[in-house]
């Protein structure tokens, strides 16, 4: 699977002008195939969770306007959630994690994290701020990663929904082995969890 093409979700933000003195940022657009036409899925409990990880800085480059995302190791995973529950769930990127295979467990980066690693600024709580972070990375790359993050989804009785997470790019020379793992997922109706998804994530980078 080199390209999700397949029509299903599209992600359509509106280009509203660039930061001054940089070069413009171009929001792109993303059409999203159905979860379980992943090739790294998992269907159970009347959910189905797909998802694709972005390895090559050609890929990411699919995603998002820069090259700063490859260069800085980070990765960017697709995944499509499609909830066929007669009841809404919830996930949220924080609780997910990336298990590589010699066992690690690397934890989802926010996007604000990804930004201020992406223009090398410090990491402080201050810095994180949505004003200071859109005068610091530029309003619309800012924009673009907050709307295809992941981050907390709220998905309705059949309905589907999808976003990226971010993860720091394994040591190894490739990702075959990885999984990706996702231990709390909520029945909002009634607060229970229901049991965790994890599957396997990985392929060769190129």
């Amino acid at each position: 699977m080199k390209k999700l093409a397949v029509p299903f979700l599209v992600a359509s933000i509106f280009f509203l002008g660039g930061s001054m003195g940089l070069a413009k940022y171009k929001i792109k657009d993303l059409h999203i195939k159905p979860a379980q036409e992943f090739g790294s899925h998992q269907d159970f409990q009347n959910l189905v969770i797909g998802a694709y990880p972005y390895v090559t800085e050609a890929e990411t480059l699919e995603l998002f306007d820069t090259d700063k995302l490859h260069q800085r190791q980070i990765l960017p995973v697709l995944v499509a959630v499609e909830n066929n529950n007669e009841f809404a769930i919830r996930i949220h990127e924080q609780d997910v994690v990336l298990v590589t295979r010699d066992g690690t467990n690397l934890p989802s980066l926010p996007y604000q994290v990804v930004l201020l690693h992406i223009v090398n600024k410090p990491l402080t709580t201050y810095a994180t701020q949505p004003d200071l972070l859109r005068k610091m990375v530029g309003k619309e790359m800012t924009m673009d990663f907050e709307h295809k993050a992941f981050g907390e989804k709220l998905i309705a009785p059949g309905s589907s929904d999808f976003g990226i997470m971010f993860f720091w790019l394994p040591k190894q020379d490739n990702l075959l082995g990885a999984r990706l793992y996702l231990p709390e997922i909520t029945n909002i109706s009634d607060g229970e969890q229901l049991m965790f998804f994890e599957f396997e994530l990985g392929r060769p980078q190129q």
